[in-house]
């Protein structure tokens, strides 16, 4: 029960943040509840050969966010300013130190990268990795037509490659296609 409420005390404030950004200040007390509640539940689920707990654990707080807008049926744009708001929710808030610098370094570095982006390709990367979004619906929700999201969408990743020096070490984001 200590390790759960550690747990609990280094990411809770993080999972909050996040969820009154894409939900709404009054939807976040539920998000980190539920949130929680799935973690103790699936705790079993998590393996540490497969990677970090954080990065296990954030993926569970994306997919619960991702629900609810749908559940709900509102779709939120994420403005490009907002995009480091975000990077710095996913980003494990104490890491061991010899990995704090290195991980300091791949925030900045991905951070310049994604800002350096027109802001059309890097709204359809926070759209497509932050809110979960296919490109279809990335489409519907920019009112734009799908070959148009997905040339976006390569042109971005190809920038974000290339700036961040192709490294396979780097951080990575993955847009959901719909094949």
């Amino acid at each position: 029960m200590a390790a759960f409420a550690a747990v609990y005390d280094r990411y809770a404030l993080r999972i909050h943040a996040w969820a009154a950004h894409v939900l709404g200040p009054g939807s976040a007390d539920d998000v980190v509840q539920e949130v929680f509640v799935r973690v103790w539940r699936k705790a079993h689920q998590f393996d540490p050969e497969r990677g970090r707990f954080s990065t296990w654990l954030m993926a569970i707080v994306r997919h619960h966010v991702v629900r609810q807008l749908e559940r709900s049926g509102r779709e939120r744009r994420v403005a490009a300013a907002d995009v480091e708001t975000a990077l710095r929710s996913i980003v494990d808030p104490a890491p061991p130190p010899d990995e704090r610098a290195w991980a300091s370094e791949q925030q900045r570095a991905l951070g310049r990268a994604i800002g350096a982006l027109p802001s059309d390709q890097r709204r359809v990367l926070v759209l497509g990795y932050f809110l979960g979004m296919t490109q279809s619906q990335m489409s519907r929700e920019l009112g734009i037509p799908l070959g148009t999201v997905k040339k976006r969408v390569r042109l971005a990743l190809r920038k974000l490659r290339a700036s961040l020096g192709g490294a396979d070490d780097g951080p990575r984001l993955r847009v959901v296609t719909d094949e």
